[in-house]
């Protein structure tokens, strides 16, 4: 089992916690969080490259490749366009990195790579329909404004992912101009960002310029090299990419070091899942040998959001207790004692544990 706890005094620090400083990665402090959505200023940021500087008098969002009509819009073209508002959790898929076994290198993300907000933006779907693509078109191409140096590379580079042309999956995707009701902060991709619901954040490409309709599976280091699930470092051959977040949960309250005294507690804790729905979480007292269920307290309970979740923890005993929690989703998955180890440290849905000691009351 790994350890996956929080470091004692995080409680204490309601703000982001830094993973990285150039660039910036931050962490939410995800015992903190309370709500059902995440607050905008609480959300984790991921970046691969430095924050880019927008001209938003010459910005513009550009539509081509294998299309039918090329279009150009306008952020003002944009918000007159058709929107929709959705709520999704999406998680850095280098969430729980910090508790693979062995370690692995890259942003040492613990429990807190994770929120779920409320996103409003024109369909992508109303977009392509305009554009009409081509019967030579097999991938979309979204291409962020942010740009530099990779370490293994010399020459500056866009951050770039694609999507395969599923219908399906494109129908859910919004190129989100507003989040929590308020117009995205650069720092989270404003003007434009691509929301992939179901899928780990590094599909939601932010700082969005330019969608391109490709011929050819896309390449791109951000997705080749990057994001995918290889057992040995520099080994691509059996190479899975990431995609769909696995399902997940964790416990926000009590976390390690939390003084926990014999009586009635409420333990809390989040969970969440890629296309499917959460429809049980269970809590153990005893490192696993037994499990209750938990009740989920969400009162909203929609696809691609987390679910909050309680459980009444009556400790009449002193002594040493492993708590553990584990979700299931409505696909019948079920989070693992441990997640299959990989040399990037991607997709950890292990079950969350917290070691607490009760201490004896003296009279």
């Amino acid at each position: 089992m790994q350890n996956q706890d929080l470091p004692r005094g995080m409680n204490d620090k309601p703000g982001l916690i830094p993973r990285q400083v150039m660039p910036e990665n931050l962490e939410t402090p995800i015992n903190n969080i309370l709500s059902w959505i995440t607050p905008t200023e609480m959300y984790y940021a991921r970046n691969h490259l430095p924050y880019p500087t927008i001209q938003m008098q010459s910005w513009a969002l550009g539509l081509g490749g294998e299309v039918e009509k090329p279009f150009s819009f306008t952020y003002e073209d944009l918000k007159k366009m058709p929107s929709v508002s959705k709520f999704v959790t999406t998680e850095c898929s280098g969430n729980k990195r910090a508790f693979m076994e062995p370690p692995v290198p890259g942003e040492q993300w613990r429990i807190g790579a994770v929120g779920n907000v409320k996103w409003t933006g024109v369909p992508l779907t109303y977009l392509l329909d305009q554009a009409k693509l081509k019967g030579s078109a097999v991938e979309l191409i979204f291409t962020g404004s942010d740009s530099g140096i990779r370490p293994d590379m010399d020459t500056p580079v866009n951050y770039e992912r694609s999507l395969p042309l599923d219908r399906t999956l494109l129908a859910e995707c919004i190129l989100g101009l507003k989040m929590n009701g308020e117009p995205i902060p650069h720092k989270h991709g404003f003007p434009l960002r691509l929301i992939v619901p179901g899928w780990y954040g590094m599909a939601h490409v932010k700082w969005v310029t330019r969608i391109t309709a490709s011929s050819i599976p896309f390449k791109g280091p951000f997705q080749a090299i990057d994001y995918v699930y290889i057992t040995n470092e520099g080994d691509y051959h059996d190479a899975v990419p990431v995609t769909e977040m696995k399902v997940n949960s964790i416990i926000t309250w009590p976390s390690k070091g939390e003084k926990v005294h014999l009586g009635q507690h409420t333990v809390r804790g989040l969970a969440w899942a890629g296309k499917g729905t959460i429809n049980k979480v269970e809590v153990s007292l005893d490192n696993g040998m037994t499990w209750n269920s938990a009740q989920l307290t969400s009162s909203e309970h929609e696809q691609y959001t987390w679910t909050l979740w309680e459980y009444l923890w009556d400790i009449t005993a002193p002594g040493h207790y492993s708590l553990l929690a584990r979700a299931f989703d409505s696909y019948g998955n079920v989070q693992p004692k441990a997640a299959p180890w990989n040399a990037k440290g991607y997709g950890n849905n292990s079950i969350h544990q917290i070691k607490l000691m009760v201490p004896q009351i003296l009279h």
